[in-house]
């Protein structure tokens, strides 16, 4: 028995339960390549891109190493896959619907819901609709872009925060833990998984938001320009006195932390510009419709992001 074997015995963790991605975009390729590698047994639910992967496998850049996944297990519909252990959601959250279709044959009454999205509630969709069950929240730093067919890059960075919807880290939570960290993925377990989104979005709204109202700029164009980054800094003001609203204390340094995380950045596209280049739905809702929603609902008055949500909900009737 290997030592990885070993360790995964030492923490209960069965290596053929079967993992499914849904939604083998750049972040599902990425998580759900680095498991596979690892020696996961996980099956990835794969349109484009099906016939390339099953001929020529997956290739992900990474650390300034670049390795092949061949073969690997890629499937057209979750039927194929059958039930699962683990189940990976990266779909973006404005495809939610398609759930409906997608996971029930992936379930079992054991079946653990992992949700790799962008956003807040989104667990607690995945809760009233395919409860009660254990779902887990991944927020996930990285800067990672699909670079051609079958191949992922990821330009930095990488950690997860993971946590546990509606409960405190129980044995499923501190299992996926130790299963990301043995694909060589740095992780950590929040104590509240919906402080750790909001403190997500104080990024997710200004940059992934401005590069698309901006009129398609990467995160390096926007601080390069004064008025821009000063709409940054006021967007996660914002944020952060809504989240102070709901009971999370987010430190004003946190603003200046995340400008000079991005400035290391380069040209990053964020996911929702590459989303509008390819006219695909923004997560509009998730990332900046709810957080606008629960903040008029403490009475809290966010006029810029009142404003960029209206830029952007309007830019996204027209994809």
């Amino acid at each position: 028995m290997s030592q990885k074997d070993q360790d995964d015995a030492v923490h209960g963790i069965n290596t053929q339960e079967k993992i499914a991605v849904v939604g083998a975009g750049a972040i599902g390729l990425f998580y759900g390549g680095l498991l596979a590698k690892a020696g996961y047994n996980v099956h990835f639910l794969m349109r484009k891109d099906l016939d390339w992967v099953k001929q020529k496998g997956l290739i992900i850049e990474w650390r300034e190493e670049k390795f092949q996944l061949y073969p690997l297990q890629v499937f057209s519909s979750t039927q194929q896959i059958g039930p699962c252990k683990w189940v990976i959601i990266s779909l973006k959250a404005s495809a939610n619907d398609a759930l409906f279709e997608l996971l029930p044959p992936l379930l079992t009454p054991q079946t653990v819901l992992v949700c790799f999205q962008n956003g807040i509630d989104n667990e607690k969709w995945l809760y009233d609709n395919f409860g009660p069950r254990t779902v887990i929240g991944g927020i996930l730093f990285v800067c990672i872009n699909r670079t051609g067919p079958g191949k992922v890059t990821n330009f930095g960075f990488g950690k997860v925060e993971l946590g546990q919807y509606n409960a405190l880290a129980g044995k499923e939570v501190k299992e996926f833990e130790f299963m990301l960290r043995s694909a060589g993925i740095e992780t950590e377990i929040v104590p509240s998984l919906e402080e750790a989104r909001w403190k997500k979005l104080v990024w997710n709204i200004p940059f992934n938001g401005l590069a698309v109202a901006a009129g398609g700029i990467d995160v390096a164009e926007i601080l390069a320009h004064p008025e821009l980054e000063r709409a940054t800094r006021e967007l996660m003001e914002e944020i952060i006195r809504a989240a102070k609203a709901m009971g999370y204390c987010i430190s004003k340094d946190f603003i200046e932390l995340q400008i000079e995380v991005t400035r290391k950045m380069g040209r990053y596209k964020p996911s929702s510009l590459v989303d509008y280049f390819e006219k695909k739905p923004l997560e509009i809702e998730a990332i900046w419709g709810r957080p606008l929603k629960k903040a008029r609902e403490k009475g809290i008055h966010l006029p810029k992001l009142q404003l960029l949500y209206a830029i952007l909900d309007s830019l996204n009737c027209r994809i």
